[in-house]
């Protein structure tokens, strides 16, 4: 898939050449840089977009070229979070890769209280680009729609940075780009790239004194174009931006709906076409029937349009409604921030942006070994990995700095895992680690937002006719009083940063404290110890504190020695609230109390031990239809589809169709 990928990236360059200039020697670097560091792309597709507290939310991701935006099969896995109104991760889930393919589902926790919250997916190698988050907007308990950046009341307080070198003048039928005057005395040559999504369509030297003029006929992608002004050294002086969208990677369906032809069973024919796909290319789209949102509020939401051309191409920006697409203002928007995948000044210099975290194309299990006394790695320790429910063993070798792998635990969530270590000559007196998987924090704002409905009450719609034959019952509730615990009861869980009660806990359903912690702003698990970000002293980084029942453990203390079953609570304090922990808290402060109130912390347990349980793949589940979806079939691919849909389009209820094609040209659909 990588090699078609670049062979289209390729392909593309040669197609959207506008300038003798271009020359082939130009398009080397560039697909170098592509096939040296991949980039992703992902987009979310759920059944709805507002719940209910205790509904499953189900979904696909689309992982896609964050170039040609052709789907991809090189990442294996997908991670998707859901994080509340706080930015805490209260779910996530692994996605195996199927096909190409990633679904799944997130149930939300029964009490879960009434916001806006954020699902965010990524692949491990999406993250070795900082500022790119990828996320979708949901409500829970009532119905709202995000707001643009100039919809949010604070558009006065955008500051709208305007190059001081280059000036883009948007006309009916064309681009006008120019260059100030005042480099002319600076600068003995300059240099102008242009590019979308680092696909070149212009380099040649410029002068101030002419002005550029690019006829939009000429365009051949849709999106973000930058314009970066370089000197004789290919350096870069400045960049502007504009939003140019012809729709010429938009692929447009037909979709006939027979509503004279209504089976007994009360659905209708449906037949979806593209007419003007290609030779050879396919379409792959998800398909839903939802509750319909007056016409004027349908593009309060984000979608597949929104999300690839401009949310997942301007850095460190937040989602943005599908109504930016249209807005006069949007190139406003996107020169505060610029396309900045790649450096490409470094670029034309031939100097490679390398990835720091490889691809995840299958699921490790590491760690190391080391002595007792003097934590010295171990060589040659040989290392036994069990797993009770699954049924299998394995062993390697510690390598010289006595750390281990054992590759291919591609298994499903809930997996058990028993690890033995032991020294060259079979001894058990070692200290096992376990490098936990680590998850990038959310540290952004979350997208400004609107209520447009109150909705806490539950559904009472009519029940839904199921095209399988089946019958479906009305909706039924059941309820039961279960006592609350609180998280802050006591003076220092009150001055805490994050708490996590027996409630929270038992939801969340982390199987160790490191997952739990994890989830936690600005904490970092490694090699088991945690590090809150920001505390760093003038000897480096230090862990932050373990208390246990208010008594601190030393700082090697291992937080795998407390069973979960154990824990009633976890408070973290962070640097600026420790005060009342004294001296010891400099560096933040874990707080964890145990339902007895009472652990050994003193205990010495087996140190060659670890018994654990990693994140392992969703294992997938058939979908119900419910109140607020009619029809939700989230993976369709070929040339054209035939599909029975419930009799409910005149009733409240619209048909939406997103995805992509197989020649990276995006599908949207609304009726």
């Amino acid at each position: 898939m990588m090699k078609k990928i670049i062979l289209s990236y390729l392909a593309l360059l040669f197609a959207l050449s506008l300038s003798a200039q271009t020359s082939n020697a130009l398009y080397a670097p560039f697909i170098h840089q592509a096939n040296v560091f991949p980039q992703e792309k992902t987009y979310v597709c759920t059944d709805a977009n507002c719940y209910q507290a205790g509904q499953r939310i189900s979904l696909r991701v689309f992982v896609v070229n964050a170039i040609t935006h052709q789907p991809t099969d090189m990442s294996q896995y997908v991670y998707v979070e859901l994080i509340n109104p706080e930015r805490v991760t209260i779910r996530r889930i692994r996605l195996l890769q199927n096909q190409q393919t990633f679904t799944g589902y997130i149930d939300i926790p029964d009490n879960a209280a009434k916001g806006r919250y954020l699902l965010r997916a990524y692949t491990r190698n999406m993250t070795n680009v900082e500022g790119y988050e990828s996320t979708k907007s949901i409500f829970i308990g009532g119905t709202g729609e995000l707001l643009s950046a100039f919809d949010n009341n604070l558009q006065d307080s955008i500051e709208v940075i305007y190059d001081n070198y280059i000036t883009i003048n948007r006309l009916k039928d064309k681009v006008r780009v120019s260059i100030k005057d005042s480099l002319l005395a600076a600068k003995r040559e300059l240099w102008l790239l242009g590019h979308c999504r680092s696909v070149p369509f212009y380099f040649a030297k410029v002068s101030p004194h002419t002005a550029l003029v690019f006829p939009l006929k000429d365009f051949n992608q849709d999106g973000i174009h930058s314009f970066v002004l370089l000197d004789s050294d290919l350096n870069k002086l400045s960049e502007q931006q504009c939003f140019i969208n012809q729709k010429k990677e938009f692929c447009t369906l037909k979709v006939s709906l027979d509503s004279t032809s209504q089976a007994t069973n009360g659905t209708l024919p449906c037949l979806i076409t593209a007419p003007d796909l290609h030779p050879d290319e396919t379409m792959d789209v998800a398909v839903r029937l939802v509750k319909s949102l007056p016409k004027e509020n349908r593009d309060g939401y984000s979608n597949i349009l929104s999300h690839l051309l401009i949310d997942e191409d301007t850095r460190y920006s937040l989602e943005q409604p599908a109504s930016l697409l249209n807005d006069p203002r949007l190139d406003g928007f996107i020169r505060n921030h610029l396309w900045q995948r790649y450096n490409l000044s470094d670029v034309l210099k031939k100097q490679y942006q390398q990835p720091l975290v490889k691809v995840e194309t299958t699921a490790q299990i590491r760690g190391k070994v080391e002595t007792l006394i003097g934590h010295r790695p171990i060589k040659g320790g040989v290392v036994n990995l069990i797993s009770p429910n699954r049924g299998f063993c394995a062993a390697v070798k510690t390598d010289e700095k006595g750390q281990f792998v054992f590759d291919g635990m591609d298994y499903p969530d809930g997996t058990q895992y028993v690890l033995n270590a032991f020294t060259k000559a079979g001894k058990g007196w070692v200290k096992l680690y376990l490098d936990e998987d680590s998850y990038p924090s959310f540290a952004s704002s979350l997208p400004p937002f609107k209520w447009l409905s109150d909705n806490d009450s539950l559904a009472t719609e009519a029940p839904l006719t199921v095209t399988d034959g089946s019958i479906k019952l009305d909706e039924i509730h059941v309820f039961s009083h279960r006592p609350s615990y609180a998280s802050r009861s006591d003076a220092y869980a009150r001055t805490a940063d994050y708490s996590f009660g027996l409630r929270d806990i038992e939801d969340i359903g982390a199987t160790c404290l490191h997952e739990l912690l994890r989830r936690v702003p600005g904490v970092t698990v490694e090699f088991g110890k945690c590090y809150v970000r920001g505390a760093m002293t003038i000897e480096g980084r230090h862990p932050a504190a373990i208390a246990v029942d208010g008594i601190f453990a030393n700082e090697d203390y291992d937080l795998d020695n407390i069973q979960m079953a154990d824990v009633e609570r976890v408070d973290v304090f962070k640097t600026g609230s420790t005060v009342l922990w004294g001296t010891a808290g400099g560096m933040g402060v874990i707080s964890i109390s145990t339902k007895k109130g009472n652990y050994n912390v003193t205990s010495v347990p087996l140190t060659n031990t670890k018994t654990f349980t990693t994140l392992g793949y969703q294992t997938p589940t058939p979908y119900t239809p419910n109140s607020h979806t009619a029809y939700w079939q989230p993976v369709m691919r070929g040339t054209s589809f035939k599909i029975a849909l419930p009799a409910l389009l005149e009733s409240g209820y619209h048909l939406i169709i997103e995805g992509v094609t197989s020649e990276g040209r995006l599908i949207y659909y609304v009726r």
